[in-house]
């Protein structure tokens, strides 16, 4: 199978044309200019599945792709990258867009529709796309304020005093993990002479170790704020509940993944070595992450507060990945960060399945506070069904994702000697299950307490298709990674094969860099930069 390079530009081409072409009809057609924004909604993120899915199967035949924007070569141009962790990100993404865009279409009120929310599904779409295949650390920058202006809209529709709260928290704690990745980016190009993150990668072997190390930490901390992680996620659950369900279900399957997609992509290309140097630190910040999110979840009122502090706990799980990556393991180097891409893509389908399947009973019962509810089991049996297994593949029971991607994690971190990340792991697991049985028993056990309220929206009935299916869709992906977890294995080792191979992204990206280039690159060791800074010093 071969493609052409130019078709890595359709990921964002895509959302950007028929988000455009939807707010043109808001403004410039005043009859049916809903449904006509609806129509192209549907038909640009049916087209990116499509699109992602070719992508996909490219990829996981052992292709990769780049292309040099207006066909400057690199590093002057900008560069677009494809390989099978970019193109597994994009098909996940796609899918939980298709999969939200009828849920949306069932209970989207008449006041955020005329206001654009489904444009602003593309816009968030074509951010999340663009930072998924990016080649070049601005244009990261760039795509992250894409996602940060186009979720702060869909945030803040509606205008009640909660969103507007909610909205300048999250708006505030993100731009200082804007600020940290535009410095990093201005440090990398005044020491490196470069932004091309193939280039990068050649000219940071040989950097100053300092310089290298400023250079990751402030990626890190940039990163982290986006992915949520200790200390730097309490934009979340200050702002995830406050918007329409919907959106709280889209930002938890991409917002916070974008954060994690990025350090997965950035530090084994740029500092494997630090990986293993800074294991101690990652593992801190994943226990901690781990630990504050599921005791933060025990004190929430509602159903949406406690999921918000359920998705930290579990990115805790993700970096905890991400600091074994390049531990040696009985299935080679690699294989720590392959079961945490696994662990992601079970996330963002547990996850927005539980958030979906919250979303419901909130909007069904006018109320998402779990004292006023109970007794839904037998007025809602399906999405009680389906909301009681996604809560358990969250918290990790086979045969469920959760349970392949939990399981493969603590082989990984037992093996590498980490027993104390282990340990926190497991607990924090059992805690995870007591919080989801908590708030499966207050919301569909027991008696009734509300009275139902009957919200603002279009409101089909509770049995609704469209409110149950991508539920579904969602829970049945989760157990199908569970039973057949091979073929989900062998996925996830391509990209995280990829992912490590620094020679091959700088040959795809650059084929005319020199051999002494790549000689340089895969032969000096970090700590002859280190001893070049020692010796100057002295």
């Amino acid at each position: 199978m071969t493609l052409h390079p130019t078709i890595l530009a359709l990921p964002v081409a895509l959302p950007l044309i028929f988000g455009a072409l939807g707010l043109i009809a808001q403004t410039a057609i005043p009859v049916r200019r809903v449904r006509i924004q609806q129509t192209l909604t549907g038909i640009g993120i049916g087209a990116n599945l499509v699109l992602a899915l070719v992508l996909l199967v490219f990829t996981l035949n052992g292709g990769r792709l780049a292309f040099q924007m207006g066909l400057w070569p690199a590093p002057f141009g900008i560069t677009v990258y494809l390989d099978a962790l970019a193109a597994i990100m994009l098909t996940m993404v796609g899918l939980l867009s298709a999969v939200i865009f009828p849920f949306a279409l069932a209970t989207m009120d008449a006041e955020r529709t005329r206001l654009g929310f489904f444009p602003m599904m593309l816009f968030l779409l074509m951010g999340a796309n663009g930072a998924f295949i990016t080649g070049d650390l601005f244009n990261l920058y760039v795509f992250y304020e894409v996602l940060l202006m186009s979720s702060f809209v869909m945030l803040t529709l509606g205008g009640t005093p909660s969103q507007i709260n909610g909205g300048i928290r999250y708006v505030v704690l993100n731009l200082m993990g804007s600020m940290m990745l535009l410095l990093a980016a201005g440090i990398t190009y005044g020491t490196l002479g470069t932004l091309n993150m193939a280039h990068i990668a050649v000219r940071m072997t040989g950097a100053p170790y300092l310089v290298q190390t400023v250079i990751a930490g402030l990626l890190l901390i940039a990163f982290g704020a986006k992915a949520a992680a200790f200390p730097v996620f309490f934009w979340l659950p200050s702002s995830y509940h406050t918007p329409h369900p919907v959106v709280t279900a889209i930002f938890s399957g991409v917002l916070t993944k974008v954060g994690m997609y990025s350090m997965y992509r950035i530090f084994p290309l740029f500092f494997p070595w630090l990986l293993n140097d800074w294991q101690p630190l990652l593992m801190t910040v994943a226990g901690l992450t781990m630990v504050i999110g599921v005791l933060g979840a025990f004190a929430q009122p509602t159903i949406r507060r406690l999921l918000s502090f359920h998705i930290i706990s579990q990115i805790g799980y993700m970096i905890m990945g991400l600091a074994v990556a390049m531990t040696p393991s009985a299935f080679g180097i690699g294989f720590g960060l392959a079961l945490a891409i696994l662990f992601l893509i079970h996330n963002q389908l547990v996850k927005t399945a539980l958030l979906l399947g919250g979303g419901a009973v909130e909007l069904e019962m006018g109320t998402g506070k779990l004292g006023e509810l109970g007794g839904l089991v037998s007025k809602m049996p399906v999405q009680a069904t389906l909301f009681f297994v996604a809560a358990f593949s969250l918290a990790g029971f086979p045969p469920s994702s959760g349970f392949i991607g939990k399981l493969g994690l603590l082989e990984v971190t037992f093996s590498s000697g980490q027993w104390m990340i282990a340990g926190v792991s497991v607990i924090v697991s059992v805690l995870t299950t007591m919080s989801m049985v908590r708030l499966w028993q207050y919301v569909f056990w027991g008696k009734p307490h509300a009275t139902p309220v009957t919200p603002q929206r279009k409101a089909p009935r509770h049995g609704s298709l469209m409110t149950t299916a991508p539920v579904a869709i969602l829970v049945a992906l989760s157990l199908l990674i569970g039973i057949a977890a091979q073929p989900a294995l062998e996925m996830v080792q391509v990209a995280a094969s990829q992912a490590i191979d620094r020679a091959g992204y700088i040959t795809v990206v650059d084929p005319t860099l020199t051999a002494e280039d790549l000689q340089i690159l895969l032969e000096q060791p970090a700590q002859d930069a280190l001893r070049s800074v020692e010796s100057a010093g002295s």
